[in-house]
C-alpha cells in the first residue's frame, strides 16, 4: 500500500513544520511556495518557547548555539532614558530567518516547489485533487492550507473569513552589532527594553545573529494607532504617488515619511530606542491585523498557522503556534492509525480553542495602544493595568503574572 500523500499549500514556517513532521509518521509530502524567491528575507524576530525546540528536536534540526539569545531582564525606559522599573526574566530569543534555513535545508529538495501557486482545489470523499497557476495539478489524501494570512484555501471555502485591522501599524527595524552605539551594545544585546509614550509602545530584543561567525542583531519595534481609512494608504503611497493599498514595499517607503518617523522618534521615545530608529537605513511598515477562523477543518483540509489564526504580536508565540498545530496534526494522524476523518475531527477541537485563546489574549494586549476615551469605565480600567511593570511581565511567548510563569503558546 502506497503511503499517505499530504498536499502542503505554503512553504513558510507552517509549511515546513508540517512536511518535516508528516515525514517522520511514513507520509509523503509535496510543498508548494507561490513565491519563487527565497523568503528568509522576510522575518525577523520571533519569540521562542521550549515546546518550539522540542518540535525542531523531533524533526532532527541541529539547534546550533548562535540560533538563541538568551534575554535577561525586560526594562522600561523613561522618556529620558533612565531605568524606571526592570522585571527579571530567563527566556530565549531567536530569529525568523534563521528557523526558515534549518527547516528548509533539512527538507529534501524533490519536496519543495518554488514559485508554484494554488489557484483551486476539488474534493472527493477520499481524495483532494490541487490545480495550479503553472497548469499543473496535485492529488493527495489531505491538503494542508499553510498559505498564510490572505490564505487563497481558505478564500475558497471560509469568503466571510477576513483579517481584522487592529488600528495601529508597528515600524521594524533591524540592526547588528556595528551600527549601534558601543555604549548600548550591553543593554540592547542581553535586555529587551520598552518604552511606552502615550497610546503607543516599544521595544527593542536582541536576535540571533544572521549566521554562526557573524554578531547579535537588535530589532526595535514601535506600535503607533493609525487611521485605516486616510493615514495607512497615505502612508503607503511611494514617491510617484502611486498608491500600494495597506501595505508597501520597504524600498517604496516614501523619504518623508521616514524623517517624520524619525522626528517623532526623537521627540516620544526614549533616547537609547530612538537611536535604533534614527539609525535604521531601512524601516519596515507592517499593519497588524488578527484573524479567527471557526474551524481548523473542512473536508480533507486542514489549516495550520496563519491560514486559521493571526494574533497581533504581541504574544510572540506565531512560529511556536504553527510548531504545535503540525505536532498536533502529525500526533492526531499517528493516533488514529491514519484515519484521516477520526485525526482531524481531534485536530480540530484541539487546535481551534488554541487559536482562539491566543487571538483574545493579543488582543487584551494590544488594547493599550491607541487613544483613550476620557471619563469612562474602560478608560479607568485599561489605565489601571498600563503600567509598564504589568505590562512588560504579561507580553510575550511566556508571560510572568502575578510570579508566575504562564505559558501562552
Amino acid at each position: 500500500m502506497d503511503n499517505p500523500h499530504a498536499l502542503i499549500i505554503g512553504g513558510s514556517m507552517a509549511g515546513l513544520f508540517a512536511a518535516h513532521l508528516l515525514r517522520t509518521i511514513g507520509w509523503s509530502v509535496d510543498v508548494y511556495e507561490r513565491t519563487a524567491g527565497d523568503l528568509a528575507g522576510r522575518g525577523a524576530g520571533l519569540g521562542t518557547s521550549e515546546e518550539l525546540f522540542a518540535v525542531m528536536r523531533q524533526i532532527g534540526v541541529v539547534l546550533e548555539p548562535t540560533l538563541r539569545v538568551k534575554v535577561h531582564s525586560h526594562i522600561c525606559l523613561d522618556r529620558f532614558g533612565d531605568i524606571a522599573c526592570e522585571v527579571p526574566v530567563s527566556h530565549l530569543s531567536s530569529a525568523w530567518d534563521r528557523l526558515y534555513r534549518a527547516l528548509k535545508r533539512a527538507l529534501p529538495p524533490d519536496c519543495f516547489h518554488a514559485g508554484v501557486g494554488l489557484d483551486t482545489f476539488a474534493q472527493e470523499e477520499h481524495r483532494v485533487t490541487a490545480f495550479f497557476s503553472n497548469g499543473d495539478s496535485a492529488r493527495g489524501d489531505l491538503l494542508i492550507a499553510a498559505d498564510g494570512v490572505h490564505s487563497v484555501v481558505r478564500q475558497h471555502v471560509l469568503p466571510e473569513i477576513e483579517p481584522r485591522y487592529a488600528g495601529y501599524v508597528a515600524w521594524r527595524g533591524v540592526l547588528v552589532a556595528a551600527e549601534y552605539p558601543a555604549k548600548l551594545k550591553e543593554l540592547l544585546s542581553r535586555h529587551m527594553v520598552f518604552c511606552f509614550p502615550e497610546g503607543e509602545q516599544a521595544f527593542s530584543v536582541p536576535l540571533a545573529p544572521a549566521d554562526s561567525a557573524s554578531s547579535v542583531r537588535v530589532q526595535f519595534v514601535w506600535f503607533r494607532p493609525v487611521d485605516y481609512v486616510n493615514e495607512l494608504p497615505e502612508l503607503c503611497t511611494d514617491a510617484n504617488g502611486i498608491k500600494h493599498g495597506v501595505a508597501i514595499p520597504p524600498p517604496l517607503i516614501r523619504r518623508a515619511v521616514i524623517e517624520r518617523l524619525k522626528a517623532d522618534a526623537k521627540a516620544r521615545l526614549a533616547p537609547q530606542i530612538a537611536e535604533l530608529v534614527m539609525r535604521a537605513k531601512q524601516p519596515i511598515l507592517q499593519a497588524i491585523y488578527d484573524l479567527e477562523s471557526p474551524r481548523m477543518t473542512y473536508g480533507r483540509v486542514a489549516f495550520m498557522g496563519d491560514a486559521a489564526f493571526v494574533a497581533r504580536p504581541h504574544v510572540g508565540a506565531g512560529v511556536t503556534k504553527a510548531a504545535l498545530d503540525a505536532e498536533a496534526l502529525t500526533k492526531a494522524l499517528s493516533d488514529s492509525g491514519n484515519d484521516i476523518d477520526v485525526a482531524l475531527a481531534s485536530y480540530d477541537r484541539l487546535r481551534t480553542a488554541a487559536g482562539k485563546q491566543m487571538v483574545e489574549r493579543a488582543r487584551y494586549l494590544g488594547s493599550s495602544i491607541g487613544p483613550l476615551l476620557p471619563n469612562s469605565e474602560e478608560t479607568r480600567k485599561l489605565r489601571a493595568w498600563r503600567t509598564p511593570e504589568i505590562m512588560m511581565r504579561e507580553i510575550g511567548t511566556t508571560a510572568v503574572v502575578d510570579g508566575e510563569r504562564i505559558d501562552l503558546s
